[in-house]
């Protein structure tokens, strides 16, 4: 599970056009490399980080756990 959850954050990371340092900072990590390692599924990340990282990339909560497309069908 985090190995996927890692995948969605850097997906939409990179898609916002953040670096892993800006993004670290943004959520209120000191260092980028807590990024890559979450990134990679080598670290969870927090779930009380979640709702700072979904406001961060401006998604909702759910994206970072299901694709677009599967977002939008389970809304129709």
């Amino acid at each position: 599970m985090k190995e996927l959850l890692g995948a969605r954050i850097k997906h939409l990371r990179l898609k916002k056009g953040l670096t892993q340092d800006t993004f670290a900072k943004k959520i209120g990590y000191k260092h980028a490399s807590i990024i890559s390692e979450i990134e990679s599924g080598k670290k969870s990340i927090g779930t009380d980080k979640l709702p700072i990282v979904a406001l961060v990339l401006e998604v909702d909560i759910n994206a970072l756990f299901f694709e677009e497309n599967i977002l939008e069908t389970r809304t129709e």
